[in-house]
């Protein structure tokens, strides 16, 4: 079943928009990594799993545009729209994400340098006194030597 060059030109801007939707969700993962800093196998399972969508979703544009016939203007409209997004919208999230993230660790920093590390220091001389107490008071309970008897 043919196309009219109306009905490609659509399906060319609906694979744009859904390859811009595509960057997004990936982009998602980017900014967790910026955060959480993955090892190599959750990266590999994050990409396993937007691949799995991608390769899903091109088939259901595919289904919906051309009747399931996958074609090279469809697959080109996500990658341009892929692209565009990455070096447009991807680029201001990642850098967002990076200072955002440098600026809740020097925040992080500021607390727990002036914050918590007093209040550990504090129950920490605590915990030292009480114990240093209750040392003294264990030498005190200590049992004397019987004195021997005298007949």
């Amino acid at each position: 079943m043919e196309v009219s060059l109306a009905g490609q030109t659509q399906g060319f801007l609906y694979a744009c928009i859904l390859g811009l939707f595509l960057g997004a969700l990936y982009d998602v993962f980017r900014v967790l990594r910026v955060f959480l800093h993955f090892d190599r196998r959750p990266v590999f399972f994050q990409d396993l799993f937007c691949c799995c969508a991608a390769a899903v979703a091109t088939f259901l544009l595919a289904l919906m545009v051309n009747w399931g016939e996958v074609r090279f203007y469809l697959l080109a409209g996500e990658i341009i729209g892929g692209c565009v997004y990455f070096l447009t919208v991807g680029e201001v999230t990642i850098r967002l994400a990076k200072v955002i993230y440098r600026v809740l660790s020097c925040v992080w920093n500021f607390f727990r340098r002036h914050l918590f590390r007093p209040v550990k220091n504090f129950l920490k001389g605590i915990f030292l006194f009480v114990s240093g107490k209750a040392l003294n008071l264990k030498k005190s309970l200590k049992k004397q030597p019987e004195k021997q008897k005298t007949p």
